[in-house]
């Protein structure tokens, strides 16, 4: 008669072994132990593969026990799993019956052992399975269960062997870029449309309306000449003529336009001549083709076929252009667009100077965009050394406040990274270098999104560049296996 087996279980964690332990059998009290050393959960070619050598202890199987020793991958949130095949261990009194009941036998098994024999002990592990994305979190355990002989479930235990089955690599971005101390140019631009009498070059500022257009440069110069953290840098001056005409007669016309409205400034404003620099003057075909392009006109697109045609002779072009359509659309662009095109532009560059640490943290707040990009690092440095959080968003304000900035970027990029945010780190990269800091950072942007393959090319890209940091994260990822 079988007896019924009273039991329980008892799991200890420590140096991962599980004890398996029914009540009062046949006798006396049978203890099932298993631990498992020299473990190893690696990716390679698309598998996970799992070793260990599998100690089961003194004793391994009682003589109408099966024991199944079986390793499994858990995901994280514990919905999916993964067997692995087991080590089954059959007693004598099983392993007879099972010879009479082939159909019973365990085909799937990594190794199939007969018999308490110490021989039997220990067993080398190595098996694999294809890999899938939720493994990359997933927890490794032991499944243990001991059946006997038409007895149903005798023992069923699992231990946890590893709760990160695959090593997660510590990888991080560059290192922090170091922001030159340059100040950043700015710059104020303005068109004036300045009447002068035909074929002339003399400015009149009183006359045809020309005192509301003096008035935008004036505008200009009194913002940067009234603030004294301003300094002039250079100060351009171009003419434009509309290209009815001859060409030679045109440029004649926008030179000396150009030259009368730089005699204006310089007398009026109390500018150095060795701050402006005035440009030859041109016909103004690049604002002609702008405005047919808005326009509603017949012969439209014939229009801007001509305008395009820089390889041709302007002369030919104005040629072109009035024989469009009988003249009828050259005589609208007269009225309408030509008188806009005769033109003068001013614009004036300055930069802003260097401010105290105090002044800069200031403005960082009420008025980022009169800092040049380094003075924000000057704040975080200064004043957040020991505040990442504040630190980096210092420099995604730099960042922010100069997008073609290629340094702010990159270091904006690695805040972001090192924060896990991937959308705001992937914008920031768009406006870096072609660098090896850059191919790094590249690389771990799509490391966090999933992309592992890409990423891996990115870093070997900037390995092999010297950069020293995507060669640390190529040896971390070495040790999870590729």
């Amino acid at each position: 008669m079988i007896q019924k087996y009273h039991f329980f279980l008892i799991l200890m964690q420590m140096l991962t072994v599980a004890v398996l332990q029914p009540a009062k059998a046949e006798g006396h009290t049978p203890e099932y132990i298993a631990t498992a050393t020299d473990r190893s959960v690696r990716l390679s070619k698309g598998q996970v593969e799992v070793s260990f050598m599998l100690d089961l202890g003194e004793r391994i199987v009682y003589t109408n026990h099966q024991r199944r020793v079986t390793p499994v991958l858990t995901s994280a949130d514990g919905t999916r799993q993964a067997e692995l095949p087991a080590v089954v261990a059959n007693g004598r009194n099983r392993a007879i019956k099972l010879l009479k009941e082939p159909q019973n036998n365990d085909k799937e098994a990594y190794v199939t052992l007969r018999g308490n024999k110490e021989e039997n002990r220990h067993v080398s592990y190595r098996a694999a399975i294809a890999y899938e994305p939720w493994m990359d979190n997933a927890r490794l355990s032991l499944r243990e269960e001991v059946t006997g002989c038409n007895c149903g479930d005798v023992l069923q235990a699992e231990q946890t062997l590893e709760e990160q089955a695959l090593y997660q690599p510590l990888l991080q971005p560059s290192a922090e870029a170091e922001c030159p101390r340059t100040f950043t140019p700015r710059s104020r631009q303005c068109n004036a449309f300045l009447i002068y009498p035909v074929d002339q070059t003399r400015l009149y500022p009183t006359r045809y309306g020309n005192a509301d257009e003096l008035a935008k440069i004036d505008s200009a110069l009194r913002f940067v000449r009234q603030n004294p953290d301003y300094v002039i840098q250079r100060i351009y001056i171009s003419g434009y003529a509309s290209p009815e005409g001859r060409l030679e007669h045109n440029r004649r016309l926008a030179e000396g336009r150009a030259e009368a409205l730089r005699q204006y400034v310089t007398r009026h404003y109390d500018v150095a001549d060795t701050l402006l620099d005035v440009t030859a003057g041109e016909e103004n075909w690049h604002d002609l083709q702008t405005a047919v392009s808005h326009m509603e006109l017949p012969y439209k697109s014939e229009l801007l076929d001509i305008i395009a045609a820089t390889d041709v002779d302007p002369d030919q072009r104005e040629a072109r252009l009035r024989a469009v359509g009988g003249g009828q659309p050259y005589a609208v662009l007269l009225r309408t667009v030509y008188p806009s095109l005769r033109k003068n532009t001013f614009r004036i560059q300055y930069i802003s100077r260097e401010r105290t640490p105090e002044e800069a943290r200031r403005l960082s707040d009420e008025a980022p965009a009169e800092l040049n990009a380094y003075e924000f690092y000057t704040v975080a440095r200064t004043y957040h050394a020991d505040a990442p959080q504040a630190y980096g968003n210092l420099l995604l304000r730099a960042a922010d406040t100069y997008p073609d900035n290629t340094t702010a970027n990159l270091n904006a990029a690695r805040v972001c990274l090192l924060r896990g945010d991937t959308e705001r780190a992937a914008r920031y990269l768009q406006h870096t270098a072609d660098e090896p800091a850059a191919w790094n950072n590249r690389g771990l942007l799509l490391w966090q999104q999933g992309n592992q393959r890409e990423a891996l090319y990115w870093f070997r890209k900037a390995a092999d560049a010297g950069n020293t940091q995507a060669q640390e994260n190529l040896k971390e990822i070495e040790k999870r296996g590729i």
